[in-house]
């Protein structure tokens, strides 16, 4: 094991951004598949790759062999498929944190939602008290939970809506879908900038800590998906109204603060407008 070692458990779209860049500033990087026919893909990257299959039962004898857990920093990027009615989020990342502590991990990073902040208005920020009424906060508080009791430096950071190369905002409303709340603010970050804030926060010495991640553009989610639309030729998106005026307002929409890890680290976002971004790209 080696200082500058990361193992990237969930390779997805996140993840082979990250280990791309982490090849670039010369780290050792392992990362992670549950499919076979991914590994060759995967290696194209210039890192080494192993299987790996969660679940929400013990961790196998094999799963301890993996070298994946013999890196100094294990960063995980699973999704916690919620809307897909799995409840199992938790259970796999303990599954992980149990196979962490017995490769001697020395740094955790779990990439969470600001889908926790569900349910709660105004500014927010990583001290605002949690609305736990709902099963998606609930189940990504536990998994959070589970991820901050290992016995190591665990960092969470919770990223607002992830944008960025092939996954333009217009292109979420083809097929005739409905977006709610229109008068609910944005909030989002580009891949880039979620890449930028992983790549400082290993180069940290090693620490506990929960951080945001999001851009500062605040506007109305009606301005923004209709300008992300404009700018790729799609028609202007329709929008599931609320009931209420009061429930839709900007007044009483979150706005996510992410002022704790930019001082932190000094970062300075790539892509802080994301209406220009619209623009440009």
């Amino acid at each position: 094991m080696t200082k500058n070692s990361v193992g990237i458990i969930g390779c997805g779209w996140l993840g082979k951004a990250l280990t791309s860049e982490l090849v670039n500033q010369q780290y050792s990087v392992i990362v992670s598949t549950q499919h076979k026919e991914k590994v060759a893909v995967l290696s194209e990257l210039g890192v080494k790759v192993e299987c790996f299959t969660l679940s929400n039962i013990k961790p196998t004898e094999d799963d301890f062999k993996l070298s994946l857990f013999q890196q100094s920093c294990l960063i995980i990027t699973i999704p916690p498929m919620i809307r897909q009615g799995k409840t199992d989020y938790p259970d796999k990342i303990k599954h992980i944190v149990q196979l962490a502590q017995v490769g001697n991990v020395k740094q955790l990073i779990m990439i969470s939602s600001t889908a926790i902040y569900n349910g709660l208005t105004g500014n927010v920020d990583e001290n605002s008290k949690l609305d736990l009424s709902t099963k998606k906060t609930e189940i990504i508080h536990q998994a959070e939970q589970q991820a901050l009791g290992f016995q190591g430096d665990t960092i969470i950071l919770r990223c607002s809506g992830l944008v960025g190369p092939e996954r333009h905002p217009g292109k979420f409303l083809k097929g005739g879908r409905k977006l709610s709340d229109p008068n609910a603010t944005t909030n989002l970050i580009h891949q880039k900038d979620a890449v930028g804030l992983l790549i400082g926060l290993i180069a940290q010495p090693h620490h506990t800590n929960i951080y945001n991640a999001s851009s500062n553009t605040h506007v109305y989610k009606r301005d923004y998906y209709e300008r992300a639309a404009q700018t790729i030729g799609c028609p202007k998106p329709e929008f599931l109204e609320l009931e209420t005026k009061k429930n839709s307002s900007y007044e009483l929409s979150k706005i996510i603060i992410s002022s704790k890890i930019r001082q932190k680290l000094n970062y300075t976002f790539q892509y802080d407008d994301l209406l220009m971004w619209l623009e440009n790209h």
